[in-house]
């Protein structure tokens, strides 16, 4: 973004902010590794570390971000258990990875379209016993993602703050082995738990999104008048001055807001598709999901009020009640 890139990449190699906080440049002893840690710490400082921020604004932005991506997180996860044999579904770890690391823009879009052509009503159930842990898992997610904005939050110091960093990138990895162990837990003592266990895990990792966002958006009218609601969410090029000190928090600013667009877009355009195009290229009776009934105008209410995580936690919720209609039509 207007070579804000190349002088992150600048500021890992010479181990300094502009604001003159140190960068950590050292976490395995293994070059190559190190240094793609340290642009993503330099990447992710430039907007989580309040004390070298002009405005708030960055900094929340983030917030929504992150926990918007949650909700994709545990859609990965539902999605690996469903099937964890074959199809391009799998590894959420991997699909982690990829847009912690690439940007959502870049992957979400694609995760998006094999979803809606490589799953399809078709799709397996998720096991009994899978199901029950994916409501502990859910929660799991939710704390495994506060390590790169709470230290800032509470006034850690840069290298703590930095290290959260690092910890919340390498956190996907402990998302599966979480998600086995609960569920063998949960077939050895016999838990019952919940009749819809998969909708209670969305319900909650889409219900803190929610919160998250909704806190956001208010967030104008309780900060400071440098941050308003198009500071946090709307691409502002001009911002990106290359001689200010800012110049790399307003280039990570434009990833993000960038990101968060993509994300509105991916959410809507699946809404889309499950809700009435599936329906209409079957040329199957559109019942309950119609384009130009209740459920479009209700995704897209969500969407706005209480953001994209939300909304999609409950387009996948609906969409896991298609899918047992369907199973119980078949039987």
């Amino acid at each position: 973004m207007n070579g804000s890139f190349v002088a992150m990449i600048m500021t890992n190699w010479n181990g300094v902010f502009p604001t003159g906080t140190p960068v950590k440049t050292t976490w395995t002893g293994i070059w190559p590794i190190d240094f793609v840690l340290g642009l993503l710490v330099v990447f992710f400082g430039a907007v989580n570390n309040i004390a070298d921020l002009p405005d708030i604004g960055p900094f929340l932005m983030l917030v929504d971000l992150v926990f918007t991506l949650v909700v994709f997180n545990i859609m990965t996860l539902v999605e690996d258990r469903r099937n964890r044999k074959t199809g391009p579904l799998r590894y959420p770890a991997v699909w982690q990875f990829l847009w912690n690391w690439c940007g959502a823009a870049s992957v979400l879009p694609i995760y998006s379209h094999l979803y809606l052509t490589k799953r399809g009503t078709s799709a397996p159930n998720v096991p009994t016993e899978q199901q029950q842990a994916l409501i502990f898992t859910s929660i799991w997610s939710i704390l495994i993602s506060l390590p790169i904005v709470l230290p800032s939050a509470l006034g850690a110091v840069p290298v703590g703050v930095q290290f959260g960093v690092v910890v919340w990138f390498f956190a996907p990895l402990t998302l599966g082995p979480f998600q086995d162990l609960c569920s063998l837990l949960v077939s050895n003592t016999g838990y019952s738990g919940s009749d819809n266990p998969i909708k209670v895990a969305y319900g909650i990792v889409g219900g803190f999104s929610a919160i998250v966002h909704i806190s956001v958006a208010l967030a104008p009218y309780l900060c400071g008048p440098e941050t308003t609601w198009s500071r946090i969410y709307w691409p502002n090029h001009s911002a990106a001055q290359p001689d200010h000190r800012s110049f790399m928090t307003e280039g990570a600013m434009l990833f993000m807001q960038y990101d968060h667009i993509v994300i509105y877009l991916c959410v809507l355009a699946l809404g889309a598709y499950i809700l009435g195009f599936s329906h209409v290229a079957d040329g199957k009776p559109q019942g309950r999901k119609t384009m130009g009934g209740y459920p479009l105008l209700t995704l897209v209410a969500i969407t706005a009020i209480a953001g994209p995580g939300s909304a999609l936690a409950w387009l996948l919720s609906r969409e896991e009640e298609t899918v047992e209609d369907a199973k119980v039509a078949v039987e």
